[in-house]
């Protein structure tokens, strides 16, 4: 257990970027129009890494979602409807910008800007 306690003080440590420790993940959390209590996608970017989770629980829409890297222009497809589906996903060499556009009921999006381009 003690072992446990150390290990997610330490994780706790890089999340934040205490000196000494890796740099800090990107979060991110993008809703549709219908609200983040009922369809929502919460994530990470971290060194070229895309870990995210996307959330529906809504009787009227399916959530779709789009991550598109930029100036590369791949994209990955999610649809939801009525569940959880999570993502694990390497990002493209050269991709400076993620944007991320949840679309119910209408759609909102982000931009996230990568640290530093994929190499």
């Amino acid at each position: 257990m003690k072992s446990l306690v150390l290990a997610v003080i330490a994780m706790g440590a890089v999340a934040l970027g205490f000196p000494g420790t890796a740099a800090a993940a990107t979060s991110f959390e993008v809703c549709s129009p219908l609200g983040c209590a009922v369809q929502s996608v919460r994530g990470t970017v971290d060194r070229g890494h895309l870990v995210a989770k996307v959330s529906d629980s809504s009787p009227v829409s399916a959530l779709t979602v789009w991550f598109t890297e930029s100036p590369v222009g791949r994209r990955i497809q999610v649809v939801v409807d009525d569940g959880v589906r999570w993502i694990d996903a390497g990002l493209s060499t050269g991709a400076t910008h993620l944007t991320v556009r949840a679309c119910g009921g209408g759609c909102n999006s982000k931009t996230i800007p990568l640290r530093v381009a994929i190499a």
